[in-house]
This record gives structure tokens, C-alpha cells and sequence, in this order.
């Protein structure tokens, strides 16, 4: 019978901070100026930085709320029903699948702040584990973390034994489920059900609740919508852009950048992840008309420092919207990067022969005014014209 292990990281826990320990064979010491980028905070993603290298060990840490507590301490005072919400909690973890960022996914690392799910140690394709997996190992890793909340201080070796699974049709269920979005949609019905008996169990010790029961059914259905829009919204937006994602990093891989460009073209910048940004990205400084030297220097800039906004400052680039790159440079106020999008702006408008002659003189005397003003001030030679 196939059984799960969680993999093997050393976490240490304190307020206000989590610790994760690699030895040498978890981590490509060469490659961890690509992991810094990937350690920035974004979205459920804690904040991380590296505390220590050698070749032998991997310190990083990252810093969480002391508010937030790790699943691995709400669960041991949570009951059946709550066990089943936190479950239900993680589906967000199916969103990494087919990213270059692999979650640890154990208690332990993850931490309930309020409603939402943080997560502190991830991995980076297969350079630092927990390394990239297939789907298929994804959804064992993927069980074994949601088993580990329902069943707590229960070994995985009597779970997964045929005599615990035929006494169990619930993790029987959840064991046989194919894929993440099934044995999401076992949880939310198990957590009606479950909703519907303490329903009933409360009306049969109080009568006189009957009203507030009433509200509760009422919540009980909304839940049941949220869930299907829930559902829908992941198969018909979430799944078709995971997919759009996965394609254009398998070109970026094979350095085929407008393949990437392309792929991406209809999603909406600010709706990708970061691993997806940065693809994008670096795709457009590809792309972009600059010497090798250049495109370093401006690649070398994308560490662990690196915001959202110079990511989509050149995403936008790529895409020939300068207006909205003009918006982003003015925000950070990068006189390079405006000096850059003025060029663009300047070029566009001058082989632009539709547009009114009037017009046209008068945003191009704006753009050149702009450029000389930038090449004065960052003393570089005037070779937009």
C-alpha cells in the first residue's frame, strides 16, 4: 500500500521568528542568488533571509506575527470539526503546484494568523528543498499534510493500514481521492454533514434555539455556494492561468522568451505569482533592445530587495504599454528606468503617422525634453534619436 513521509528539515519555532536548518545534500550552494528572490514576502508567503552559508549548512529565517501560531499547536486543542475547517484552510498550497516554489508542507511550517494560512520555509525548484514535485507527489505530500491535521498523534504507518482505512470510509475517501481539488470537495461535504448533526445535536438539548439554528442553516447554505464558486472560480480562471504559467516556464527554461511573452499576454500582470512576474519579467529585459552588459547590470539588480513594481515595470515593457511603465518609474522614482520608458514613449510617437501632426510634435518635444533632462542627470550619452 503506498504511504507518505514528510520531508526531513529541522525547524525551530520562537514568537516572533521560525529557523529552518538545511545540511549540504538539501541545497546547490551556487544556486542561492536566484533562492533570494523567491524569499520575499508575497501574499501568504512569510518574510525570509538567509542567516547563514557554508557548504555544509543552509540557515534561513523567516519572521512571522506573535500573534500566529503553527498548525501543529491549534490542532492539538482542536476538536473533529475544527480540524476539518483548518483542512479545508490549506487549499491555497494547491496554487504552488507547477511553480518554481515548493512549500514544506507540515505542520510545523505552516501558521494561522487570524483566517489565513501562512507559509514560512519553501523550496526552489530543484536547486533547495523541498524541491519542485511532480503532481502526483505534490497530492502525497499534499494528503499526508491534511491526514496530520485530521489525525493528529496518530502514526501514518496505522493510518494508511488496510484495518484503519476499512473502519474510516471518511479517510478511506480522502486516501482514493485523485487529485487536490477532489479531496477538497470530500472536506467541504464532510464539513456540512458534520454541520448538520451539530445542528440537530443542539436542537435536542435546547428548543428554545430554534431561531438561531434557523441562521445557522442559512450560513450552512451560503457556505455550500461559497464552496461551488469556490470550485468554479479554480477550474475555469485559477486552473487555465496555472496552466498558462506552467507552459510559459517550461519556455523560459528552453530560453524561448517570446513564447513567454506570448503565453502570458492575457493575464493580468498584478494576478500572477512571483514566480510567474519574474519569468515575465526577465523575458522582456531579454527582448528589450539593450547590450548583454546592460541586460546584466539591470538582471543582477533582482535579488531578495527586489519589488513588485520593478518586476511589472518590465512586464509592462514587454507588453508595449509604456504609459502604465511610465506610472510604475514615476511611483519608484527611478530615473534609469524613466529615462528607459521615455525612449520608448519617444520611438513609438515618432512612427506613430497616424496620429494628428499637432499632437504628435507635442508629445515628442515632451519626450526628448524628459530624455535630456534624465541623460543629464544620470550622464549618459543621447542616443535615443
Amino acid at each position: 500500500m503506498e504511504k507518505g513521509t514528510f520531508e526531513e528539515v529541522n525547524i525551530t519555532t520562537t514568537e516572533e521568528r521560525v529557523e529552518v536548518s538545511l545540511e549540504s545534500h538539501q541545497y546547490r550552494l551556487e544556486r542561492l542568488k536566484q533562492y533570494h528572490f523567491f524569499l520575499s514576502p508575497k501574499r501568504n508567503l512569510l518574510a525570509g533571509k538567509i542567516n547563514k552559508t557554508t557548504e555544509n549548512t543552509l540557515i534561513i529565517q523567516y519572521q512571522k506575527s506573535k500573534y500566529s501560531q503553527s498548525l501543529t499547536q491549534i490542532i492539538k486543542k482542536s476538536d473533529d470539526f475544527e480540524r476539518l475547517l483548518i483542512a479545508q484552510k490549506i487549499t491555497h498550497l494547491a496554487d504552488f503546484m507547477h511553480s518554481p516554489i515548493q512549500p514544506l508542507l507540515h505542520p510545523d511550517n505552516l501558521f494561522l494568523l487570524g483566517e489565513e494560512i501562512m507559509i514560512a520555509h519553501r523550496g526552489f525548484m530543484q536547486e533547495v528543498v523541498p524541491y519542485v514535485l511532480e503532481e502526483n507527489d505534490f497530492l502525497k505530500q499534499y494528503r499526508m499534510l491534511v491526514f496530520a491535521i485530521l489525525y493528529p498523534g496518530i502514526n501514518s504507518e496505522n493510518l494508511f493500514n488496510g484495518e484503519e482505512l476499512l473502519k474510516d470510509n471518511f479517510l478511506k475517501l480522502l486516501y482514493c481521492a485523485e487529485s487536490v481539488e477532489k479531496m477538497n470537495q470530500i472536506l467541504g461535504e464532510q464539513i456540512i454533514k458534520q454541520k448538520e448533526k451539530r445542528t440537530q445535536k443542539l436542537r435536542l438539548v435546547n428548543k428554545k434555539t430554534y431561531h438561531v439554528f434557523k441562521w445557522t442553516s442559512f450560513v450552512f447554505s451560503l457556505a455550500t455556494i461559497g464552496f461551488s464558486l469556490m470550485i468554479e472560480h479554480y477550474v475555469f480562471r485559477q486552473l487555465p492561468q496555472q496552466e498558462r504559467i506552467s507552459r510559459a516556464q517550461s519556455q523560459y527554461i528552453g530560453s524561448d522568451y517570446t513564447g513567454v511573452l506570448t503565453t502570458l499576454k492575457k493575464d493580468s500582470p498584478e494576478t500572477l505569482s512571483t514566480g510567474a512576474q519574474y519569468v515575465a519579467a526577465v523575458s522582456s529585459i531579454q527582448l528589450e533592445n539593450l547590450t548583454d552588459s546592460q541586460k546584466k547590470a539591470i538582471l543582477t539588480t533582482f535579488t531578495q530587495e527586489t519589488n513588485e513594481a520593478r518586476l511589472l515595470y518590465w512586464i509592462y515593457i514587454g507588453k508595449g504599454n509604456f504609459h502604465k511603465s511610465l506610472e510604475i518609474a514615476q511611483t519608484i522614482g527611478d530615473e534609469e528606468y524613466l529615462l528607459h520608458v521615455y525612449t520608448k514613449l519617444y520611438a513609438k510617437t515618432k512612427t506613430n503617422h497616424a496620429m494628428d501632426s499637432k499632437e504628435k510634435q507635442k508629445l515628442l518635444l515632451e519626450y526628448e525634453t524628459k530624455m535630456e533632462h534624465y541623460t543629464k542627470k544620470l550622464g549618459e550619452e543621447k542616443n535615443w534619436k
